[in-house]
């Protein structure tokens, strides 16, 4: 009775008689690339976006990660493409006045026990990327969508998405102050919230014209231009360790931190506070 041959298998190939051999292990080598092979439709891998740029989508859903023609950027609700990093390289005060959003965490923002800032222009916070505040917070006063907050019995207006925010703190802070009442006059007579304005001698709009910072009491607290002289920049601070914790812990940064000391001022921002957003090095 007569049989079809089989192809022989790989591992039959010790096994089979010699004249097999040859034929054996180059049906088993052909079968292995085909099978390692990438379907012929398959384009080159695509690479993710940088984590840094992940992590900003996180905090600002306006934001959506693109690939484009130089290299990774992001588009806007109102189909506005922008590069994440355009590879230049800028002075700080370039950075403030024309940065992209990479630029925006070139500096690290370092919580901890409050020290003098020393450095110059170390000031984390203070870049900031217009457009990006623009497509999540509003782009003009009428734009910005504020609500009444009641913020240790002061009434405020504070955007509506940080509100939530603005509440988280206002009892932590709260609960401090039933345990040492000499924190409470520097929440006396806070404003600043929302108040759609400049900065002070600069055409860069304000992070309040956005309603998502707040200023403690001005009485208690120190502020680089108010210095005299004005220069060189000697950092003061009154404002104690335990209100700025109240603050970071739900996602504000402080300008205490900044060389261009503003120790009154306390500003949403999520993204320096989330060592994901760090960019890489």
């Amino acid at each position: 009775m007569l049989t079809t041959p089989q192809t022989p298998r790989c591992e039959d190939a010790r096994v089979i008689p010699v004249h097999f051999f040859t034929r054996a292990w180059g049906l088993c080598l052909l079968s292995r690339l085909a099978l390692a092979a990438p379907p012929p439709d398959a384009g080159p891998p695509v690479a993710a976006p940088p984590a840094a740029l992940t992590c900003l989508a996180k905090w600002y859903p306006a934001l959506t990660p693109v690939r484009l023609d130089t290299g990774w950027g992001f588009t806007l609700p109102d189909g506005r493409a922008f590069p994440f990093d355009d590879g230049q390289q800028k002075s700080f005060s370039r950075k403030l006045e024309a940065p992209d959003l990479e630029d925006t965490l070139s500096i690290a923002y370092r919580t901890g026990p409050i020290a003098p800032v020393t450095r110059e222009d170390e000031d984390p916070g203070r870049i900031r990327f217009e457009p990006l505040f623009e497509a999540t917070y509003g782009a003009s006063k009428e734009k910005v969508d504020v609500v009444p907050l009641v913020f240790l019995g002061q009434r405020l207006k504070v955007h509506r998405k940080v509100a939530p925010a603005f509440e988280r703190v206002a009892a932590r802070l709260e609960a401090l102050v039933a345990k040492d009442a000499s924190l409470a006059p520097f929440l006396q007579g806070v404003g600043g919230t929302f108040a759609w304005r400049n900065i002070a001698h600069t055409t860069r709009r304000s992070a309040h014209s956005y309603g998502v910072s707040i200023d403690l009491n001005t009485a208690r607290s120190h502020y680089w231009e108010w210095q005299r002289p004005r220069t060189p920049v000697r950092w003061r601070n009154a404002v104690p360790q335990a209100l700025v914790d109240a603050f970071e812990a739900e996602g504000f940064i402080w300008g205490g931190r900044w060389y261009h000391y503003d120790t009154m001022h306390f500003e949403y921002r999520p993204e320096l506070l989330d060592a994901a957003c760090a960019p890489a090095r």
